[in-house]
Order: structure tokens, then C-alpha cells, then sequence
């Protein structure tokens, strides 16, 4: 009987652990399901933050409750809205943002269950650019739902092709061969401007 209950305590913990990892192929599949897309919120990002920064976050998986940061050159302000309420673009119209092309990235994001989308700052020779993040809730089956931590890929979109190492990790310099961390993640290659990790934390 002993013996029938550790063979069942470690089927039991062998499925848990199962299902709390993420398979490092999922987030290449995400990406090439949603490619046309998500490029095409990379462009309309690209062309609403030409003028003015701004981030947008869905808060929860029904992709309802939505926050945006919208930023001047002093202050920072965050406004919390129900997805397609009134008000959101009559904010957008405060601090003079492009509402058509603004809700029209929103759409973009919930449909493809986009939660996060900002820019980010990184250094090459010393030089300040921006990169484009996205980040995508991972869709998990999970016997202890209570207790499984949630998981996104996390992307970025770089404007230049950037350098990997024979594992597809991403990397400051090609010569050097040292590896770039974003918060302390290591980032894998989708292609040559795109990269993805797997973190616990969705920004």
C-alpha cells in the first residue's frame, strides 16, 4: 500500500511540474500565429510614440480591464478604463494622441491577447535606442491553478538586426560573445529583429 501511494504522489508531482513549464516552442508558435498582427501593432506603436510616449496593459485575461500611461515632458499620468468606455479617448484627445490609430492598436492587442506594450530603453557602443516590448499571458493547465505562478513571453522588436550565439541567445556584441539580459532574462532569437523569453513578470 506504501508503495502504491509514493507511486501515486510522484505521478501526481511529475504531472504538476509538467504543467507548470513552458515549452520554449510556444512563444515561436505565438509569434508565427499572430505575425501579421503583431507587426502590424509595431507599426501603428511606432507611429503613435513618433510625437509622444505612451504604454498600454490589459490587467486581466478577459482583457477588459485596461490601463494606459500617457506621458509629457514633466509628468507621468496612468488612467485605468473598462475596455471601449467613452472616456479613453477623450483622455487621448487631453494630451493629444491619435485616437483612431490609438483604439485601433487596443483592438489589435485584445485580439490577439496582447497584455503589455511599451518601449524600452538599451545601449550599443555607448549609444542610446529604443526597442519595441510585447508581452503575452502563457495559457497554462495546471492541477493546483491556486498555486501556479502565471508565465508570459515576453518580445522584443528591435529596428536592426542584432547579434546570437550558436544557441539563438541574444547578445550585446557578436565578438565579445556576452550575453544581453533585460532584467535579468536571457532573450532567444525568432529572427534576426525579433527575440522572446518566458518570465514571471509581464514588463
Amino acid at each position: 500500500m506504501n508503495r502504491q501511494n509514493d507511486i501515486f504522489i510522484f505521478l501526481i508531482a511529475s504531472i504538476s511540474f509538467v504543467s507548470c513549464t513552458v515549452s520554449k516552442t510556444y512563444p515561436k508558435e505565438y509569434y508565427e500565429q499572430h505575425r501579421t498582427t503583431m507587426h502590424e501593432i509595431e507599426k501603428q506603436y511606432g507611429k503613435i510614440t513618433e510625437q509622444k510616449p505612451i504604454a498600454i496593459a490589459f490587467y486581466d485575461l478577459d482583457y477588459n480591464d485596461l490601463s494606459i500611461e500617457m506621458k509629457t515632458d514633466t509628468v507621468r499620468y496612468i488612467y485605468e478604463f473598462e475596455y471601449g468606455e467613452k472616456r479613453i479617448n477623450d483622455s487621448l484627445l487631453k494630451y493629444g494622441y491619435d485616437t483612431t490609430l490609438t483604439q485601433q492598436l487596443i483592438q489589435n492587442m485584445r485580439s490577439i491577447g496582447c497584455s503589455w506594450i511599451n518601449t524600452l530603453d538599451y545601449y550599443t557602443d555607448g549609444r542610446k535606442k529604443l526597442l519595441i516590448f510585447m508581452s503575452a499571458p502563457v495559457k497554462q493547465f495546471s492541477l493546483f491553478p491556486l498555486l501556479q505562478k502565471r508565465k508570459y513571453y515576453l518580445f522584443h522588436f528591435y529596428e536592426q538586426p542584432q547579434y546570437y550565439d550558436e544557441e539563438g541567445r541574444l547578445l550585446e556584441k557578436k565578438k565579445l560573445k556576452k550575453l544581453r539580459k533585460v532584467s535579468g532574462e536571457v532573450f532567444w532569437r525568432i529572427n534576426d529583429k525579433v527575440c522572446y523569453t518566458i518570465s514571471e513578470k509581464f514588463r
